[in-house]
């Protein structure tokens, strides 16, 4: 990378509003490039309350055709479970495993499986149409207990049999409130960046859903991806920026290439 690309956002205050396990990725290449971070988490993780379901299906796991990965929290949950129940990762060798996204990819092949399908794209239609012919094919979809409805509807579309099982559930921060964000926009925001539709329902929960894009009408509002942006226009939030490939490091170069000030 360029030194001029280094100072490309120097000066630009961007809101970084991912968990605070995840956040220090996104924000230190915003900071790479010259930019000042705000971080503000807007959503963290727990188990599930009940972990029954989850560990039945961990138990059996050779039933299914295919394990589809949507995050890696999905993997990190569902691979502590496993080792909880006393069930090895080896087990998962003779299932066909898809996952969604590079970083997602990585943490299955850091548990000990190698993916036998990353989609090119993140899109519901196009994850299906890679797994070829599905119809009468036993899908299981470990997950948050808030996802989105697109991707099983779309499975279940092709013919599949799909059991969705809750492997971790969203929060919201108990320090993420209305005086914290008003506080932050009020100090001055060039950008906000979603990393995911659960970031930004849960900041507008905090804003009250008709006002959040009121709050941000004079802030760039980037997001990681299509689905990402299409939960922010449905809040009211206008969008500037898509990444096009969908991973942190296609965010940042994003927000570069519209915000650079050199």
């Amino acid at each position: 990378m360029q030194s001029v690309r280094l100072r490309s956002l120097a000066g630009v205050r961007v809101l970084v509003t991912r968990s605070k396990p995840e956040n220090e990725t996104l924000a230190g290449k915003l900071r790479e490039l010259g930019a000042i971070t705000v971080e503000l988490p807007t959503i963290e993780f727990a188990p599930p309350k009940n972990f029954e379901p989850l560990d039945r299906s961990i138990r059996m796991i050779s039933k299914y055709d295919w394990l589809i990965f949507t995050s890696t929290h999905g993997v990190q949950f569902f691979g502590e479970r496993m080792a909880a129940v006393g069930e090895l990762v080896q087990k998962l060798q003779g299932v066909k495993v898809t996952a969604i996204g590079s970083a997602t990819a990585a943490a299955l092949e850091k548990l000990g499986k190698q993916p036998d399908y990353v989609p090119d794209e993140f899109l519901s239609e196009k994850i299906v149409s890679g797994l070829g012919n599905i119809d009468g094919k036993r899908i299981l979809l470990p997950r948050a207990d808030i996802a989105a409805r697109n991707l099983p509807e779309e499975l279940r579309r092709s013919g599949a049999r799909v059991e969705e099982v809750v492997a971790y559930r969203t929060l919201l921060p108990k320090d993420l409130t209305f005086e914290r964000l008003l506080l932050i926009l009020k100090q001055g925001v060039d950008v906000v960046t979603f990393t995911s539709p659960s970031t930004v329902r849960n900041l507008a929960d905090v804003a009250a859903k008709p006002n959040l894009g009121t709050l941000l009408k004079d802030v760039t509002v980037a997001c990681i991806g299509p689905v990402t942006a299409e939960a922010a226009r449905s809040l009211g939030v206008h969008v500037d920026i898509v990444a096009s490939n969908h991973t942190v490091n296609d965010l940042v170069e994003s927000i570069a290439n519209e915000k650079r000030i050199v």
